[in-house]
């Protein structure tokens, strides 16, 4: 979190210094809200190259500020779509937004797209690309009556259209999500 108020705050300095220096960086704005939206300062227009390659670089290789690419699927075109976007595994969380253990559970969820997905940088470029793809329905979709969903959360790892594994989230439900993937990986 301190990282993140750094790059900011390092951020603001350039802003500053850019400010000073008008005839270089007529709209170094514009670049720097097209690459990180939070950023809004007095129009300025013909950034240099290589002033916007710098503010990239500080707000790219933050590795604290990575999004998550956690799929949301409302219908079953879009689930069927999700299935066969790729060889990669589907790791799919179904989840209820009022449930307590869903919204303690969805955290951990997260942090595992993060580390197993696709995760985003602060500019929208996937960071790296993952073991798996990561995706979540609603309590709400008619899929969970399709599919057998009961219990909240339960998650839910295809490869392609064959199911591999269901799993009810408890307290270790993380860990034995990992494992499962680690063992259908090692399988491929």
């Amino acid at each position: 979190m301190a990282r993140k108020y750094l790059i900011t705050a390092a951020a603001a300095v350039c802003i500053i210094i850019l400010a000073s220096v008008p005839q270089c960086c007529q709209s170094f704005t514009t670049t720097m809200h097209e690459v990180h939206p939070t950023i809004s300062i007095s129009k300025r227009r013909n950034a240099s190259p290589h002033l916007q390659m710098i503010f990239r670089e500080l707000v790219s290789n933050d590795e604290i500020d990575l999004r998550v690419s956690i799929t949301s699927i409302q219908k079953k075109d879009d689930f069927e779509k999700f299935l066969q976007e790729d060889d990669r595994l589907c790791v799919i969380k179904f989840y209820a937004p009022f449930c307590k253990a869903c919204k303690a559970f969805g955290k951990k969820f997260r942090k595992l797209a993060i580390d197993r997905g696709d995760p985003i940088n602060s500019i929208g470029e996937v960071a790296r690309h993952g073991d798996a793809s990561f995706g979540e329905i609603d309590f709400s979709s008619k899929l969970v009556k399709e599919l057998g969903i009961k219990k909240f959360p339960t998650v839910l790892i295809y490869r392609g259209s064959d199911k591999l594994s269901e799993i009810t989230c408890k307290n270790d439900a993380i860990e034995k999500i990992t494992a499962e993937m680690d063992s259908h990986l090692t399988l491929r």
